[in-house]
């Protein structure tokens, strides 16, 4: 990872993590075909036959695995095939588009004033990326018939990158504004190292 030498706390590494952590979770979500609700079905095997025989227990439990998995693709053949595979294919463009963008902007140097401007650009395309995929899951929320609380990892790890992404960027057009006018870094660090040497006095 490319780290300025004289900014060492831009959050470009945490930006990066919780993009993958993103991708990571909104990826489960998709294979778990969205969280769909489904009714509770009668299991193939009954209570008096599972107690009665307790040595069948891993077959029993692939039993019950296939049953899962078919009404699992009962209830999502509800939709719209070619429109379930749209809605995949933009949450998975968006959320790899996220991660590419970070990726992107981490490796350029910032060293002349067109490389600092290429990375926030950059910058706004990843904000723009979080932007795309909260809206495609809203839009999810409110189509489909599912279980919003499968959603709140998602929507805490959203933020979290939001987060990140925002603080990067607001360190790269500080950054920026200090190659222009060294004197503010100058300042800035000023003001640091008293505040250091305060808190070693108390």
């Amino acid at each position: 990872m490319s780290v300025n030498t004289w900014n060492q706390t831009a959050s470009k590494l945490d930006a990066f993590t919780e993009a993958v952590k993103l991708r990571h979770i909104v990826t489960q979500m998709i294979l778990r075909d969205f969280g769909l609700k489904r009714d509770k079905f009668t299991a193939l095997i009954g209570k008096n036959t599972r107690d009665k025989y307790p040595e069948l227990k891993p077959l029993i439990q692939r039993i019950d695995n296939y049953q899962n998995e078919v009404e699992k693709a009962r209830i999502l053949k509800e939709y719209d095939d070619d429109f379930v595979k749209y809605i995949r294919h933009k949450l998975f463009d968006h959320t790899s588009a996220l991660v590419e963008h970070i990726a992107a902007a981490n490796e350029i140097q910032c060293k002349i004033p067109e490389e600092f401007k290429k990375r926030i650009l950059l910058e706004d395309d990843a904000i723009g990326d979080i932007a795309k995929i909260r809206q495609d899951v809203l839009f999810v929320e409110e189509f489909f018939n599912i279980d919003l609380s499968r959603y709140m990892e998602y929507s805490e790890q959203l933020e979290l990158t939001s987060k990140y992404l925002y603080r990067w960027k607001k360190s790269t057009v500080r950054d920026y504004d200090e190659f222009l006018h060294p004197e503010k870094k100058a300042e800035r660090l000023k003001k640091e190292q008293a505040r250091k040497n305060r808190k070693k006095k108390l």
